[in-house]
């Protein structure tokens, strides 16, 4: 049955030694007047702009085509204030209201280089069992996520398969090793599988930095 196209951004596989899905979160920031509207398995980047007394602890959406990436979005905490309050959300919506002592989104990241994800590829083309160990991109959807679950759109830009080091994700099974006969995304045969990723070109792995 040829797959469908449902993504979900970037889903905590298992850790590369068997361990649970639970370790490599980071407490990170984002600053309260940045734009980017991130959802839960969103890729996010190092942001350059912050805190100057923080630098290298804020966090910001990533377009398509980008190489060097922080981690995996899972949520954060901002002031609203349409309650008054600072309140917990799966996604950052972008230019929040600020009260003072609540200006930095509390934002939290997996940076775990040993952690795996499954993720649905792009329907461009059908990725093949010749390109495990390759490298691959993500793409950002339009629309970028759900609002009302909070989810990430996101997909593995499925033409991207190379050698190149600078990409972020390497392929390393498909998801039809794992789901139930028949599951979405298990369809080898179509464009838009479901398959296991690990962290490639990531901060925590990258010698050289950004």
């Amino acid at each position: 049955m040829a797959n469908t196209l449902a993504p979900f951004g970037f889903k905590q596989f298992r850790r590369a030694d068997g361990g649970a899905p639970t370790a490599g979160f980071d407490t990170l920031s984002i600053a309260s007047s940045d734009a980017s509207v991130i959802y839960t398995g969103d890729v996010v980047i190092t942001a350059a702009a912050g805190n100057p007394n923080a630098f290298g602890n804020y966090v910001t959406g990533a377009s398509s085509g980008l190489s060097q990436i922080r981690g995996i979005f899972m949520g954060c905490e901002y002031y609203s204030a349409t309650v008054g309050r600072k309140v917990w959300s799966p996604y950052f919506p972008g230019s929040v209201a600020t009260s003072s002592g609540t200006n930095d989104v509390t934002a939290w990241v997996c940076t775990d280089p040993d952690m795996t994800y499954v993720v649905q590829a792009s329907t461009t083309s059908v990725i093949t069992s010749s390109m495990v160990n390759l490298n691959f991109g993500s793409s950002v959807a339009s629309p970028a996520g759900n609002t009302l679950s909070g989810q990430s759109l996101a997909t593995l830009a499925s033409t991207s398969g190379v050698t190149t080091s600078t990409l972020p994700w390497r392929l390393v099974d498909f998801y039809s090793n794992y789901a139930p006969p028949g599951s979405n995304g298990t369809d080898n045969a179509s464009a838009g599988q479901m398959v296991i990723v690990a962290p490639n070109n990531w901060d925590r792995k990258n010698l050289t930095g950004i």
